[in-house]
């Protein structure tokens, strides 16, 4: 699908222009994420018909939900939108997946877990789509995130949902040659908000196996992006910025500026969210407080070594820019 989706996007004039908090040196395709929504949707339909039907596969509201952040983000990327605005569609692809029911017991009642839930989810799409700032970043991460909730999601014996993540995973490395580590095409915001909603929609599912410590399994898996979004909004109110204007400030940018290389930096954060996601599993299957906090702990502990070390690194802004092609 990608390169249709990147000839489509070169004739209907969907194009990236390049700006100075971008890497980007030329105008790029953005219709990236249409591809690996269409992609990943068919492979999932198609392996439905080999299966008897089970709860929540291909339910109408996750493809609904999905289907309103795909609609979002291309009207965002074509014409711009406000920030409010987008919160309220986020939201609104948030709640069409309450009314279907699946809502985690997070031990706050009915009212106070449906809250909770929708305010984690716009969180996490938001969250992805300020990821979206190199190439291979959140293709590469959704991939391995995806693939670790099916691995849960099978030995739960959701044999659908599980077909549902491994295709949006194939999805996101077949999408990959195209992005990484030049990028004929980006994902743009249409693709990080289907991507991030998605990872949000495999958490919540994912909080249905275990009833205790386990379920800080999924929150460690996407630990990485809300990480970077704290990050990112804790920098920028300590330097008297605005959270919404893009920037490359984020943790990933500086870790760039360490590195002097942007693509050693996405590979390294791609190995640290394998070892999360990998973590994350461990706590979900162990289901017991001790390795839980110690993996949690652990984890915490890092990435506020990290975020403390890496705020005082300056905002670069001439790190090495990959050409297109």
């Amino acid at each position: 699908m990608t390169p249709i989706t990147t000839r489509l996007a070169w004739l209907v004039g969907y194009l990236d222009r390049p700006e100075p908090r971008k890497y980007h040196t030329s105008a790029t395709a953005l219709l990236g994420g249409l591809g690996i929504f269409v992609a990943s949707l068919a492979a999932w339909v198609v392996s439905a018909m080999g299966r008897p039907a089970e709860p929540h596969e291909l339910l109408p509201n996750l493809v609904v939900g999905a289907l309103i952040t795909l609609l979002l983000g291309l009207w965002d990327d074509r014409v711009g939108m406000p920030v409010l605005a987008k919160l309220i569609g986020q939201a609104a692809a948030a709640a069409v997946l309450l009314v279907s029911g699946i809502v985690p017991d997070l031990h706050l009642g009915p009212v106070g877990n449906g809250i909770l839930t929708m305010v984690g989810l716009v969180a996490l799409m938001n969250a992805v789509n300020f990821l979206d700032n190199m190439n291979g970043m959140v293709a590469g991460l959704s991939a391995i995130a995806l693939a670790a909730f099916a691995w849960g999601s099978l030995e739960r014996g959701a044999t659908g949902v599980a077909a549902g993540q491994l295709a949006l995973a194939g999805a996101c490395i077949g999408f990959l040659p195209y992005n990484f580590p030049a990028a004929k095409i980006f994902l743009g915001d249409a693709g990080s908000l289907v991507l991030g909603y998605s990872l949000g929609v495999s958490a919540i599912l994912a909080f249905d196996g275990p009833r205790g410590w386990g379920q800080l399994g999924p929150v460690l898996a996407l630990a990485y992006p809300m990480f970077d979004l704290t990050f990112v909004v804790i920098t920028r109110l300590r330097d008297g910025r605005k959270i919404y204007q893009g920037g490359r400030d984020h943790s990933n940018h500086r870790l760039a500026s360490v590195l002097k290389c942007p693509k050693k930096a996405v590979m390294l954060l791609w190995l640290s969210g394998a070892a999360l996601s990998a973590s994350g599993l461990v706590v979900q299957k162990l289901d017991r407080a001790t390795p839980a906090l110690l993996l949690v702990g652990l984890w915490s502990g890092l990435l506020l070594v990290a975020g403390i070390r890496l705020s005082s690194v300056p905002i670069e802004p001439n790190l090495p820019r990959p050409s297109k092609s």
